[in-house]
């Protein structure tokens, strides 16, 4: 790598890193000014959607990738048997 690509890099993981100190800066300050029901409510939300999308996610993934699988051998077979009965 040469000395400007390596600068760009360093300066866009820069800009990355600068982004994300600013929003949790204000992360911070929005969960400082909020009342505790307002952020029980947020803090049990975030539970959920922390825990549950991505399940959702996985068991989506598996059951399509089992749906293929399974999709495969019927198609197989259904094609085995037809060129069975052809000959």
């Amino acid at each position: 790598m040469d000395n400007t690509t390596f600068r760009n890099f360093t300066a866009a993981l820069e800009d990355f890193s600068r982004d994300i100190v600013r929003a949790c800066r204000r992360a911070g300050r929005a969960i400082a000014v909020m009342p505790w029901p307002a952020m029980l409510v947020c803090c049990i939300g975030l539970a959920l959607i922390i825990s549950i999308l991505p399940l959702a996610l996985f068991l989506f993934i598996a059951f399509m990738g089992v749906k293929l699988v399974l999709g495969a051998f019927v198609i197989d077979g259904r094609r085995s048997r037809r060129e069975h009965y052809k000959c």
